[in-house]
């Protein structure tokens, strides 16, 4: 749904079904999002209504209306509502295991004529697929889906299916390929960025449940953590083959690749420790002890420090690369979502989860210098560097709200239908 335009200020109106309908006139009912629209106050474009259809061809959407109301001099009149659902034509295809999204544009003058009462009118329209410097990726792991944005305006610009549970997401910009960790099926999926097409799946052993994934800085090692079988993949990008894989601690969730490409950290979510594997040895060289839980870790700008978070900790850790000494625990209290260091400046920000405050640690004292107010509870940060502005994942609010490093003002709230995972964006920091 496109925000309404300047025309509608004033009106307000609900919707009580949309049902999408076949060429050969069978109505197909699709679930509703949202219910309830108003002309006042900010537009923003918003996640309307879903639903899994069946292969074929349509013809366009029944739209029926539930109340409408007009302001007026004294408060809202109530508006006549046409009984019958209102049809918006417009031809699209659904093809097997593809998704596509379609844009409702409001149409205030042909919704409100007179003498017909209320009857919902919407230009229907497929969004442009966002410039290839913009495009951004985040995973809906309950719905099985990928949406496609633009990073710089929220925008939806279309949708990718995938197979069950989708969680992480890594980009090769040199390839223009993303590689999706598809954790309820045990498999990577290799998509087109360009095309949004699936080139290829790589199958992992079932029972693997994999959880992460990250490609090594050189593009010729994806590494992937194994929940399911406390293990690490090594595959090689160009084959879609797995070349090796080495044992870990137990239940490991997350791993990040040292800025040199030469080391990877896993965090054992179970063993309380991080594993520390040479890659090209394709070994576990040291194991460092954390507090409980350990979730992920973020590296210093010179990835000489490793600054790492727990679900059952108040402390983020701050470890030496290179010599592995615990250097400091910076107390920030429970709850705490996400972590997210600026390589452009080494501020440390902290998300706390259902909160709606995320805190900004100074370098070197490590104590609160500043924060960003936002929408909801970050799971999941990341930083745009061409545009300075920090992304954040939203479960509760399925969203993801953009906000500008340097004025801290908002972007962009963008609906995703359902809770984000995780998000990848061509620039990222």
């Amino acid at each position: 749904m496109q925000p309404l335009p300047q025309e509608a200020d004033g009106l307000r109106f609900t919707l009580e079904g949309i049902s999408a309908v076949r060429s050969d006139g069978t109505e197909v009912p699709l679930s509703l999002s949202m219910k309830e629209f108003n002309g006042g106050g900010k537009q923003r474009q918003r996640f309307l209504a879903s639903a899994t259809l069946q292969p074929g061809a349509y013809t366009g959407l029944n739209i029926k209306a539930g109340q409408a109301f007009l302001k007026g001099e004294v408060g809202e009149n109530k508006v006549d509502v046409q009984e019958k659902p209102e049809f918006n034509g417009f031809s699209f295809e659904i093809r097997r295991k593809r998704a596509i999204v379609i844009n409702l544009s409001f149409k205030v003058r042909e919704s409100v004529g007179k003498g017909s009462g209320f009857k919902p009118k919407f230009s229907l329209s497929i969004p442009p697929r966002p410039l290839n410097s913009l495009i951004g990726y985040a995973t809906n792991y309950s719905a099985n889906t990928i949406t496609i944005f633009d990073k710089r305006t929220g925008e939806i610009m279309g949708m990718i299916a995938t197979g069950r549970g989708p969680k992480s997401i890594v980009f090769d910009r040199s390839r223009m390929l993303a590689y999706v960790v598809v954790s309820g099926e045990d498999a990577i999926e290799v998509i087109d960025l360009l095309s949004t097409d699936v080139l290829n799946r790589i199958r992992m052993n079932t029972g693997d449940n994999p959880s992460e994934a990250a490609l090594t800085p050189d593009g010729r090692t994806l590494l992937v953590v194994n929940e399911g079988s406390n293990t690490l993949s090594f595959i090689d990008p160009l084959s879609n083959f797995e070349s090796a894989r080495i044992n870990v601690g137990s239940r490991p969730r997350s791993l990040i690749i040292d800025p040199n490409g030469s080391r990877a950290f896993v965090f054992n979510y179970l063993s309380n420790s991080i594993s520390v594997v040479n890659i090209s040895a394709r070994s576990v060289t040291a194991t460092l002890t954390t507090e409980a839980s350990p979730v992920r870790g973020q590296f210093s700008r010179n990835g000489d420090r490793l600054f790492i978070y727990h679900d059952w900790s108040p402390n983020i850790l701050v470890f030496d690369t290179a010599s592995f000494a615990l250097e400091k625990r910076i107390y920030v209290g429970t709850g705490i979502g996400f972590i997210k260091v600026d390589t452009a400046t080494d501020r440390l920000y902290v998300a706390r989860k259902h909160q709606t405050i995320v805190d900004i640690f100074d370098p070197f004292s490590a104590i609160p210098m500043d924060f960003l107010k936002t929408a909801g509870g970050a799971s999941y940060m990341l930083i745009d560097g061409e545009e300075s502005n920090i992304l954040m994942l939203l479960p509760d609010q399925s969203a993801i709200q953009s906000i500008n490093l340097i004025s801290k003002k908002e972007r962009y709230l963008m609906d995703t239908g359902n809770p984000p995972y995780w998000s990848s964006i061509i620039g990222e920091r």
